[in-house]
Parts: structure tokens; sequence; C-alpha cells
């Protein structure tokens, strides 16, 4: 039996209001996206060991391990942490794997969509994200799949399995004909999670840096979709290698 993984992280975060109901879109600071990413490898072991082997010629390299990042005890890969140094040395390591595709789903934040189909609960929005996100792959019989969810603060096993579920009902798939192991990790014992970080990163920086597009370009064959959920007003996008997503297509993403 195939045996495939996915591993799932955020970009973001779901929240639309702070403390005493107050909104946080009118703020200047306020994050217009939250994305979704999911990395899937048939040789889990593998892409695990890549990573982890990274890590540790890091460690040994007198020319990082004493970066500050670095040197801080049970040090892991987190691109929005990690010295510009590392971040390149890891992007050259990722250019490299084969056996590696991301799939991304992109949840523009607009406030009367947040109210009007997710009950103004950030809970609902991000699953009902995580379920687009899981649907749009394809799966196929005999193989068994292990789903690795990045912990967060909102996530919990039964919301997890939930979304599994609608998922698996809006498919019509069979689980007689496939298996699913549902767990939800801390990124720190998954460096495999390293992977999918890394590639949102770069996919948020050319969101929110227009100018500088180079890592994502860099990255780019790595994505194999990615779907902008509320885009093209409202009626979704999705950007594949026939339709290249470019922020000249996308419009403006944010509630200005």
């Amino acid at each position: 039996m195939a045996q495939i993984s996915f591993f799932i992280d955020e970009s973001g975060n779901p929240n639309f209001y702070a403390k005493r109901k107050r909104p946080l879109w009118i703020e200047p600071d306020f994050e217009p996206v939250l994305m979704l990413g999911m990395v899937v490898t048939h040789d889990r072991r593998a892409l695990r060991k890549k990573v982890l082997v990274f890590q540790q010629k890091i460690l040994d390299d007198a020319l990082f391990n004493s970066i500050h990042s670095v040197s801080q005890p049970n040090w892991f890969l987190h691109a929005c942490k990690d010295h510009s140094d590392v971040r390149l040395k890891f992007f050259e390591m990722l250019r490299k794997l084969d056996d590696v595709s991301c799939y991304v789903v992109i949840g523009r934040k607009n406030p009367e969509i947040f109210h009007s189909k997710h009950n103004g609960n950030a809970t609902e929005f991000y699953f009902d994200l995580l379920n687009k996100l899981l649907t749009r792959f394809e799966y196929v019989p005999e193989a068994d799949y292990g789903i690795y969810l990045s912990q967060r603060q909102s996530n919990t096993e039964k919301r997890f399995s939930d979304a599994v579920d609608k998922m698996l009902e809006k498919q019509n798939i069979r689980t007689e004909k496939h298996r699913f192991r549902c767990s939800i990790v801390q990124s720190k014992d998954f460096p495999e999670l390293s992977v999918v970080d890394y590639l949102l990163w770069t996919l948020k920086r050319y969101l929110s840096k227009e100018e500088d597009k180079r890592y994502f370009k860099a990255m780019e064959s790595k994505f194999v979709e990615i779907y902008d959920v509320y885009g093209n007003e409202g009626k979704g996008q999705i950007y594949n290698v026939f339709n290249p997503f470019d922020l000249s297509k996308t419009g403006v993403f944010g509630t200005k």
C-alpha cells in the first residue's frame, strides 16, 4: 500500500477581532490573508532525514552556529525567525528536493464574508480553509495517508478529524479503500513542517513585498496549486502550471 504524507502549516492568523470585539481590520498592521499550505511527500522518512541532516550541518558549522537564533537550545528551522544566511542555505537545499509538492489556499480576510459564511467565528474560518485545502488533492485508492497538522491554539483533534471527514464526504471517498491517520503535532518535533513553513514564507513575502518575488520564483516549481478562495470577485481562482500565480492577476489583497 502506498504511503503518502501531508504536512500542513499556516501563515497569518484567522482573527478579525481583538479583545472586547475591537475590529482588527481597521488597524494598519492587520494581516489581510490567512494562508494554509500542505506539503505532500511519498517518502516521509527520507524528507525528515534530509532536514535533520541539514540542521546538524548548520549546528556543526562555525560560520552559522554562533548566530544567536541557531545557538538557542532546541533550535529548529523557522523561516521568519532564521538568519538570512541560514535561510538562503535551506532554500538551496529545498530546490534540490524531488519528492515534494505543495498546495496552498489563500483566504482573504473580508469581514462581510467572515460574518455571512463563517458566523463571525475565527475557528470556523480556519477549518473551512483546511477543508478546502484537503479537497484540492487527488486521492488514489489503496493508499495510506498520514496527515500532520501543525499545532495551533484553536486546533483540536475533533475539529481536525471533522474537517477530514467533511473532505471525504465531499470527495465521495470510501474509507475501506483508503486509510487516513490524522495527527496534530508540534513543529519542533516534526522537521518536515519546516519545508511547508519556508514555502509559505516565500509566498507571504511576495504578497507583502510585491517587488521582491525572487524567493517565490525560485521555489515556484514546488507549488502544484495555489487556490485564492475569495479571489476573482469572490468566485475563487486557481493558479497552477497552466495559470501561474502572479500579483498582476490577483488584484489587491486586503480590505482597503
